[in-house]
């Protein structure tokens, strides 16, 4: 009979949060691009120690509970990591045409100064010095031949503009070219990558599946699950704090100044999809206790995208047991919308959205119906969601 235990999965948490303050530490002096590189290097280092946690948990005496729980992790935070290449994936080919781009206009420019220098190099040949010294001589005026002079010399600096000109096209052109080459070859690293890591989610979904089957018959998954509700409530209302905090002591402008308190009943669904599970106190099917739903379930197609519902800024993006990836949006006058159960996510912390803008995406949420849970906070007061939307 398979063993399972649980010891090695604090000390594996315990080292990636290590690998995660060591890599923060110096990402305050890099650029965006780069701070996106040290982002997928966390969560490949993540997702790697959880893959390591999966294997030892697999030869040992853990619950399967306690294995399912790091099945979940990885599989939602490898999720993410592939939607975070295929964005990356997106930017290497907008920048590969920008520079084809860019190219095409700089080779144009080149050909059109050689043809210009060789106009002259031709006319030169035909007539030589003998043409200037015709015109010399049959100046009538020092005034003439001053001009004359004059005239000679911007000739002159021309030309010298026009060869600076085509040797300096022709270094961007070749610049370019380089650019162009190595953006490509970034292009296929990353695509390469986002084939491997979509081969691996694949197949933890499916080792996934095999566990929930027989988990799903003993009460203590259903009871983990509702331990793990009540425990995310007081994590989202930690988060909220934090980012409260932070809006006090150094607040930036919303995108729009619309009143959030005012958009009540008038809010734009988060995405097209039905609600099958209300906000509010429901008796659980299995366990036939009470709870406290914070928020609501839509069900909608895998790969539906999920939108914001009002300005406002990306306040958190974590992952969190029960939920999965979560996003939560700040708005004003002390709002908060909240988003789970997402498999990619498009934006990144502090991020200005809009209404309409593109969250994420959601996912099969482990084999099950594909959901998004979504709430609605002022402070640290959860809300009907229902009453928000129109």
């Amino acid at each position: 009979m398979r063993k399972w235990s649980s010891r090695g999965f604090f000390a594996g948490r315990a080292a990636d949060m290590l690998v995660v303050m060591i890599i923060s530490c110096f990402a305050f002096s890099l650029s965006a691009q780069e701070k996106q590189q040290v982002q997928l290097e966390q969560l490949r280092q993540r997702i790697s120690r959880l893959q390591e946690q999966v294997a030892a948990q697999e030869k040992s005496e853990s619950s399967a509970l306690e294995f399912l729980r790091t099945m979940d992790e990885q599989i939602d935070l490898t999720s993410r990591l592939v939607g975070q290449m295929k964005r990356e994936e997106q930017k290497k080919r907008q920048n590969i045409m920008a520079l084809e781009k860019s190219l095409q206009k700089n080779e144009g420019e080149l050909k059109r100064l050689r043809d210009l220098s060789a106009k002259r190099m031709v006319y030169f040949y035909k007539y030589g010095r003998m043409r200037e010294i015709e015109l010399l001589l049959s100046a009538r005026s020092v005034t003439q031949i001053v001009h004359w002079a004059e005239f000679q010399q911007r000739l002159s600096d021309n030309e010298r503009r026009i060869i600076a000109g085509i040797s300096e096209k022709k270094a961007m052109a070749s610049k370019q070219r380089g650019q162009i080459a190595s953006e490509l070859a970034e292009e296929q690293r990353l695509l390469s990558e986002k084939q491997r890591d979509e081969e691996a989610l694949k197949q933890r979904r499916a080792q996934r599946q095999d566990v929930l089957k027989k988990v799903r018959k003993d009460k203590a998954y259903y009871k983990m699950q509702l331990a793990e509700s009540e425990k995310a409530a007081e994590r989202i209302k930690e988060l909220i704090a934090k980012a409260t905090i932070k809006e006090e002591e150094s607040p930036v402008p919303f995108i729009s100044n619309v009143d959030f308190a005012k958009l009540r009943g008038n809010l734009p669904w988060p995405l097209d999809g039905k609600i099958i599970s209300q906000y509010g106190t429901y008796r659980h099917p299995v366990l036939k206790t009470e709870t406290q739903r914070l928020g609501i379930d839509i069900a909608a197609q895998p790969g539906s995208e999920v939108r914001c519902v009002a300005p406002g800024r990306v306040t958190a993006i974590t992952w969190q047991r029960g939920h999965g990836n979560l996003l939560i949006v700040s708005h004003s006058s002390g709002y908060f919308t909240i988003y789970t159960h997402l498999a990619e996510i498009m934006v990144t912390p502090d991020e200005p959205v809009d209404a309409g803008h593109v969250l994420g995406t959601i996912g099969d949420n482990g084999g099950e119906a594909p959901i998004l849970h979504f709430e609605v906070w002022q402070r640290f007061q959860h809300m009907n969601p229902e009453e928000w939307l129109r």
